[in-house]
């Protein structure tokens, strides 16, 4: 059976396009992916760290002592990231963050 793969970075890209253009003619159309479509999902540089070490697969409690913050702190993160990208999880995460963008503060 062959590996499966994520999405690549053109498909992607075609995708959000897609999107964008059909939720242009439907007037009033509101769902999470349509929100980050229209804003960008800004991530803060930490945001976006702290995202991609769970999209690996770490745990909160090993992210939290690779960047040496608290867990609670990790948690407070991820949960902030699943609100900009409309994600309800971690399992979501690799899909989500193609399309992000980090915040430059």
């Amino acid at each position: 059976m062959a590996a499966e793969r994520g999405p690549s970075a053109e498909g992607t890209r075609a995708a959000l396009v897609r999107g964008a253009l059909l939720a242009g003619r439907c007037d009033g159309a509101r769902t999470p992916a349509l929100g980050v479509l229209a804003r960008g999902a800004d991530l803060s540089r930490r945001e976006r760290e702290v995202a991609e070490l769970a999209a690996r697969g770490l745990k909160s409690p090993e992210i939290a002592g690779l960047l040496v913050v608290s867990v609670r702190t990790v948690d407070n993160h991820l949960y902030r990231v699943y609100r900009k990208l409309g994600l309800t999880g971690r399992a979501e995460l690799p899909r989500g963050l193609v399309g992000s963008r980090i915040d430059r503060d």
